[in-house]
């Protein structure tokens, strides 16, 4: 029973990390340890981090959330920034947009009508 246990255990330890995608992320704290070289375009990302170099961190990156992985982006490379800009712009076009959804100061909120 024991030595089932172990095997288990030892084949999900495998299997999860040959899922970590190619070692870009490191799992246990969350942080790039290498910049992706796949392209991301600008509308599969979801939200973006950024990461700066500290003692469990070796490197600063930007970490991209995509709709179907997380990459790492050199923060110095120019298309890097090229896509932080517009991402940037679409979070503040977003929030302009539901501003006028939220009740300001003393204003009375409509209700739906039914």
């Amino acid at each position: 029973m024991l030595l089932q246990a172990v095997s288990v255990l030892s084949v999900t330890v495998v299997l999860l990390g040959s899922l970590e995608g190619k070692g870009v992320m490191q799992r246990d704290v969350q942080c790039c340890m290498r910049y992706s070289q796949d392209k991301v375009r600008t509308k599969d990302i979801l939200r973006f981090e950024v990461q700066t170099e500290g003692p469990d961190c070796s490197i600063p990156a930007i970490i991209l959330y995509t709709k179907k992985a997380v990459k790492c982006a050199d923060p110095r490379d120019r298309k890097v920034k090229r896509l932080l800009r517009k991402l940037v712009q679409r979070q503040r076009a977003k929030a302009h947009r539901t501003m006028w959804l939220q009740p300001h100061g003393n204003l009375p909120v409509m209700s739906k009508i039914q």
